[in-house]
């Protein structure tokens, strides 16, 4: 049996700023950056007020605070909202061996922890970039076999991410950070089930908050299972694991890492739905389509996506972020599927893009993976294809381009650059200014 409660803990522990290299550093601050314009614009969404409602009822005194309103409120509670609050429009970071979102959870830990204990920016970037690499790699381990069982890691796996966070910010102790990990491990929670729903981003706040509940209880000196994730009836075992290590998900940990090969959203709607849509997007370029004029629209998708964003006739702007035939047919009548306010409830009802969706069929291509999608258009008797793969590697200079425009569509130019200093110039400033900005 692979000890990994240990590997991870000692890993944890251990861990300094130079074991990370540049790759992991750069991918992180931009994480941090898309995060903050995502959150940002999330405040207002019916969840993150239901969610800050209820932090107010409680009444709960600390000095962590929450972004939609500005209330200190203890860490836990602070990580629940902002969580919450930061995944609201489905627009934040994935990663395809995670499979989730793993700064979700990650950094509004971070934030929560650190302004408590007043935090470098180095210290939260170091707890961070301990927290998604060790997440990632436990998302790898339960794999897609834990994901179609109706897990969702963004939930779950991150939920242990965020207790490396907060361990580490806390600066437990490897036996603490083994109880910590043993205690999460009876935490952790969160269905797929939920997915077009305000149960979703409820995930990221769930993980959040789990992870500093289980980092300060440990600190407290509460003893828990010490092999709570691998042990015969521990996490994985319970939670449809195919009892396969993948080599990657072990080897070269504090040398190597996973976490660089994050993927960013440039369509504000799942992930799932990307790479058809970069796929039909290059079509257009190329084409003039008329979407009366179009017979038939054909999708092929990796069929475990069929259970994640394929709701066929979506009623509610929630659920078109998880359609393939309508984001298609929003896409074909020239709807940006960038902007937030693209996917919203009257649209559902567009009797073009209705008319145009019906014309759109899902087929399952085992013989595509996670990151591929292929289109076929006929229009006017002829028929025209393309595909995309999201992993094909994209320079560094480009997705910071991306990311920093992104931010500033978000955020505002202003505020964006202003956090950018901050992610820039880590041993100057403090996680209270990375919140200052985002509660402006």
């Amino acid at each position: 049996m692979v000890s990994l409660t240990k590997i991870f803990s000692e890993f944890v522990y251990n861990a300094k700023p130079n074991d990370f290299n540049d790759e992991m550093k750069f991918f992180s601050k931009m994480s941090m950056l898309d995060w903050a314009g995502v959150a940002y614009a999330g405040r207002k969404e019916p969840v993150s007020n239901i969610v800050t409602k209820l932090i107010e009822d409680d009444k709960s005194h600390g000095n962590s605070r929450i972004i939609s309103n500005g209330v200190s409120v203890n860490s836990k509670s602070a990580a629940l909202v902002n969580g919450t609050i930061g995944h609201a429009l489905d627009y934040d970071d994935t990663h395809f061996l995670f499979t989730g979102h793993p700064t979700a959870s990650a950094f509004p830990t971070a934030l929560a922890i650190g302004e408590e204990l007043n935090s470098s920016i180095d210290e939260i970037i170091l707890a961070y970039m301990c927290g998604v690499e060790v997440s990632t790699r436990l998302g790898h381990i339960l794999g897609y076999s834990h994901y179609n069982k109706g897990f969702h890691q963004t939930a779950t796996s991150g939920a242990f991410g965020a207790t490396v966070v907060a361990s580490k910010l806390l600066k437990l102790d490897i036996d603490q950070i083994e109880y910590a990990f043993g205690i999460v491990s009876t935490r952790a929670s969160g269905l797929k089930s939920q997915f077009g729903t305000m149960g979703k981003p409820f995930h990221a706040g769930i993980a959040a908050s789990n992870g500093i509940e289980a980092a300060k209880l440990a600190k407290l000196g509460f003893v828990s299972c010490v092999d709570g994730i691998e042990c015969s009836q521990g996490f994985l075992n319970t939670h449809g694991w195919n009892e396969k290590y993948p080599d990657a998900a072990l080897e070269g940990l504090g040398s190597n890492y996973l976490f660089p090969e994050i993927k960013y959203k440039f369509h504000a709607c799942c992930h799932g739905l990307h790479a058809f849509l970069e796929a039909l997007d290059e079509l257009k370029i190329k084409n003039n389509f008329n979407p009366e004029s179009i017979e038939k629209i054909s999708i092929e998708t990796q069929p475990s996506w069929l259970k994640v964003c394929n709701i066929e006739s979506p009623k509610t702007g929630l659920e078109s972020k998880f359609s393939y035939r309508f984001t298609a047919a929003m896409s074909l009548h020239g709807v940006d599927t960038a902007r937030l306010d693209s996917y919203n409830d009257e649209i559902c009802f567009d009797e073009n893009l209705i008319k145009t969706r019906n014309k759109v069929e899902v087929i399952p291509n085992e013989n595509l993976s996670n990151t591929e999608a292929l289109i076929k258009i006929k229009d006017d008797g002829s028929t025209f294809e393309n595909s995309h793969n999201l992993s094909d590697k994209i320079e560094d200079k480009i997705i910071q381009k991306k990311i920093k425009a992104k931010s500033s569509s978000l955020l505002s130019e202003s505020i964006s650059k202003e956090l950018s200093l901050i992610l820039d110039k880590p041993n100057q400033f403090y996680a209270k200014d990375i919140l200052n900005l985002l509660i402006k």
